[in-house]
């Protein structure tokens, strides 16, 4: 039995709130890193820049991993990458994760892209698209939960 894996995952939420406030939650790191559940142990959200952070997610307190910041274009995109899935090995090339913002009418809708799963190793592949696809559900609606209680 074949098992077919996606190259990409995608997430649409939509959030009562402006999009400029949408935008803080998601590039402001001290706002990013408690609706992601993470913790920054270095770096911040400029183009260029890799950022370290660790989990704080019970359970997974000791996963530490890096994102390479991409794109920051406000108040639409934000993109970043990162070697996916929950264990980060070193030797595995990186997936692309992009935020990208649209007003509509209640508000703002964000869509939650990760593409580049056919560029991990197959030993690997399946288990971080696996890991990834339950996350980024976790994670969007995370945002629009933090969105609605903090503002």
């Amino acid at each position: 039995m074949t098992i077919a894996i996606s190259d990409r995952i995608e997430r649409s939420v939509e959030i009562k709130a402006p999009i400029d406030r949408v935008w803080r939650a998601i590039t402001t790191e001290s706002e990013f890193s408690q609706w992601f559940g993470l913790r920054i142990l270095g770096g911040n959200f400029q183009p260029g820049v890799s950022v370290r952070c660790v989990s704080t997610h019970p359970g997974y307190e000791h996963i530490e991993f890096t994102v390479e910041i991409e794109r920051l274009e406000p108040p639409t995109r934000f993109s970043w990458r990162w070697v996916p899935g929950a264990e980060q090995p070193k030797n595995e090339p990186t997936t692309l994760v992009e935020f990208t913002l649209e007003e509509v009418k209640e508000g703002t809708r964000v869509t939650i892209t990760e593409s580049g799963f056919d560029r991990l190793s197959l030993a690997y592949r399946a288990k971080a698209y696996e890991d990834n696809t339950g996350g980024w559900e976790y994670q969007a609606n995370s945002l629009r939960n933090y969105v609605a209680q903090s503002s």
